[in-house]
């Protein structure tokens, strides 16, 4: 695939909708109850399907990047150990010595072997039980019972996908969809981990990711962060993967505007600089793009409807020394944190607080707030709903209803 013409083909349908002072938009505005956001039998529901049931993207090829390391992934409940074999394989399994169910490891490094601390069994990165301790006095048994649990997992184009559970399908060609080849073209086995961050807040997940997928409010919320980088309220909206319930939004800069005064043909790769790409991968990822970082935000329900918790993990591109904001990776990530702590998550947990109140009855996505409305009835279909737009009463509700 031409990298330079798929940026110059979204850097023209960008520019046309400056030019008409217009963005990408769905039909008409589009009402939801605001339940989806409180109510505890559909979010047990959420947690019982859509992150049970659903691959989860675990992180990416350079989080193994050779022969014996390994990864552990606690995200979602079940303790998960992805390991890269002998010859380069990823491999996943329950965090879990078959003998008495001890934690094998913990964070991430390399090794050899996996060992188990308790008793120390030993098996290779394959799963494979080649050692009981003290054998003789143990007792014999048929080993290969003994195999670590093995969980469904798919690496490809550097990005690393896993099943909570055996039964879990997981095709990352069938998650990406048509975008599979930009995807592949990022390199992303090849980034470099820069830091992390993680938020756990008294608001909803769903909540908290609405956040990440529209610009409506770029100019009133990030007037003093992203308003001066960022056209408000513009973005080229693409759908892919199963039933299109994924999605990309590219924002553009306002330096986008100096390309309608230079000739596409001298468009070179830096025009990459003049827009922010940020894609949501069902069911809970925001994945942001540029020329020399990327951020991924994985986000997941709590215990209860009202609480959530983000994980935030910041890498550098090859070649990349400064982020678009003209900071070092570090900088950029601590900036990164605090728009998100101070103005995004801060006005998701006030929102959940009214909403708490139980007085307003609807949430309303614009017609320019295309993902958001894609989203959520991804989500309502993930739990065996049938979307349907809330009628055209009146938002609020009456005391002692």
């Amino acid at each position: 695939m031409d990298n330079v013409q798929v940026y110059k083909d979204l850097i023209k349908r960008m520019l046309a909708l400056v030019d008409a002072g217009t963005t990408d938009s769905a039909a008409g505005a589009y009402r939801q109850p605001s339940s989806v956001y409180t109510d505890p039998a559909l979010f047990e529901r959420e947690k019982a399907t859509i992150f049970k049931d659903e691959p989860q993207f675990v992180c990416f090829s350079s989080d193994l990047p050779e022969k014996g390391s390994y990864y552990t992934f606690d995200d979602l409940g079940v303790p998960v150990l992805l390991t890269r074999d002998n010859e380069g394989k990823v491999n996943a399994f329950l965090n879990a010595c078959t003998h008495r169910a001890a934690r094998l490891k913990d964070g991430c490094g390399k090794t050899a072997s996996l060992a188990c601390p308790y008793h120390n069994w030993g098996f290779d990165l394959k799963g494979k039980l080649r050692a009981v301790w003290e054998e003789k006095s143990f007792g014999s048994i048929e080993k290969s019972l003994y195999d670590l649990v093995r969980l469904p997992v798919e690496e490809k184009y550097g990005m690393i996908f896993a099943g909570m559970h055996p039964d879990v399908k997981v095709s990352v060609d069938e998650i990406l969809g048509d975008m599979a080849p930009v995807f592949e073209m990022w390199d992303l086995g090849s980034l470099g981990y820069v830091a992390q961050h993680e938020w756990k807040l008294q608001t909803n997940w769903k909540l908290a990711l609405d956040t990440f997928c529209e610009g409506y409010h770029f100019l009133a919320l990030h007037k003093n962060t992203l308003g001066g980088i960022s056209i408000g309220n513009t973005s080229a909206f693409d759908t892919f993967g199963p039933e299109g319930r994924n999605h990309r939004l590219a924002f553009p800069n306002e330096s986008i505007k100096r390309l309608k005064e230079i000739p596409e043909s001298e468009w070179t790769l830096d025009i990459f600089n003049d827009f922010q790409l940020v894609h949501f991968i069902y069911p809970n990822t925001s994945l942001l793009v540029s020329p020399v970082s990327v951020e991924f935000f994985k986000l997941y329900p709590g215990d209860k409807p009202g609480e959530h918790r983000t994980i935030y993990r910041s890498y550098v591109r090859q070649g990349g020394d400064k982020g678009w904001d003209g900071n070092t990776p570090q900088e950029h990530f601590e900036f990164i944190c605090k728009v998100v702590d101070e103005e995004d998550y801060w006005v998701s947990t006030n929102v959940m607080k009214n909403l708490n109140a139980g007085m307003l009855r609807y949430s309303t996505f614009g017609a320019n707030e295309p993902a958001l409305q894609n989203m959520h009835q991804a989500f309502l279909r993930g739990i065996g709903e049938v979307p349907v737009e809330a009628p055209p009463t009146k938002v609020g509700v009456t005391a002692g209803c």
